[in-house]
């Protein structure tokens, strides 16, 4: 049976960090808007799976679990090999669990959700959120209420977890001219208003937490897969035709970052996970959308290579131009076991 579903519908790509699925969860079940479901999807495996289980639904978790599953989306489908079914601790509000068929990457773990979602009634956008984020109460009102103004692509205030008084970004920006993304408005004060002038520069909003309407996800299409991990929010802003960007100044969401990927453990050091994706897929989006410029941004990109050599990194300076060659072979998905990228910092 397949029901109305509710007018926000809150995508989350898990891998292995449990405790931030739950953190996340009992964020978003203070929120004022009440009108919300939330799906997740473990990309770490079965073992995982059941830990996720254990953390967000057992004692001192946000969830519990029930065993209503007359909805066509409590069932397996898809991507999907396994859909627990849960609600918050004293509220309605319906959260799936399901766990992936393998590892999809970032934009398949979204999609492994968003395309069951799209055959179905009832919902009016979705949000994409990191389990590594917090979102503050008035958070999902704000972005839908700017979603009612007519924008397809919403993004609010993210701020750094341990220094929530710093923008880590507004939204994104790519230059066409090197391919570096920059964060917009990062290290702001929170709380101020950013400029006119600076929110026209905004290409995409981060995927950190980005909210897209029904009719943007219907027209423009899901999110691009084969990236694996980064650029893959940007892609989807670049792809977004008409539909515009708003920004929701008072739409707070508190970021930590790397927590999948080893970086949180300490932020001063990227993972050299990080470092290649970023390279890679850097060269890739130029490949898709710069033209002939994806040659300069290759020429960018051999510079911080060579800063990390210079840094006294050279493992990192290796990753980062075996990531600049694999974009240039078109090198998609996740990267080759043989790059030995399960080690983290650089």
């Amino acid at each position: 049976m397949t029901v109305d579903r509710a007018k926000l519908a809150v995508l989350i790509v898990a891998y292995r960090n449990p405790g931030d699925v739950d953190r996340c969860l009992k964020s978003l079940a203070q929120s004022s808007w009440k009108d919300f479901e939330v799906f997740v999807c473990e990309n770490g495996g079965r073992e995982v799976f059941e830990r996720l289980q254990t953390v967000v639904a057992g004692s001192g978790g946000a969830l519990h679990q029930i065993a209503d599953n007359a909805d066509a989306l409590d069932k397996p489908a898809g991507r999907l090999v396994e859909v627990v079914k849960c609600r918050f601790r004293g509220l309605g509000n319906v959260v799936r669990l399901g766990l992936a068929a393998d590892n999809l990457g970032y934009g398949g773990g979204v999609n492994a959700w968003l395309e069951r979602l799209l055959g179905g009634p009832g919902w009016d956008a979705v949000l994409v959120l990191n389990p590594d984020t917090e979102v503050d109460g008035d958070c999902l009102s704000e972005l839908m209420a700017k979603a009612a103004e007519g924008f397809g692509m919403i993004g609010g205030t993210l701020v750094f977890d341990d220094a929530p008084d710093k923008v880590i970004n507004y939204g994104l920006h790519w230059s066409r001219l090197t391919g570096r993304v920059v964060a917009v408005g990062r290290n702001s004060p929170a709380g101020s208003a950013p400029s006119v002038e600076l929110l026209a520069n905004i290409d995409a909003v981060s995927g950190a937490c980005v909210l897209v309407t029904r009719a943007f996800v219907e027209e423009v299409g899901l999110m691009a897969e084969d990236y694996f991990l980064y650029i893959e929010d940007l892609d989807w802003g670049r792809r977004r035709g008409k539909h515009r960007i708003g920004f929701a100044a008072k739409a707070v969401i508190r970021h930590i970052g790397g927590t999948a990927i080893g970086s949180a453990v300490d932020p001063g050091k990227r993972s050299h996970l990080s470092v290649y994706l970023s390279a890679r897929n850097g060269i890739l989006y130029a490949r898709r959308f710069a033209g002939w410029r994806w040659v300069c941004h290759f020429a960018v990109g051999l510079l911080f290579a060579a800063r990390y050599l210079l840094n006294g990194s050279p493992r990192a300076a290796k990753v980062a131009l075996a990531g600049l060659l694999d974009g240039v072979k078109g090198k998609t998905g996740p990267p080759d076991v043989a790059l030995g990228l399960q080690d983290h910092g650089s």
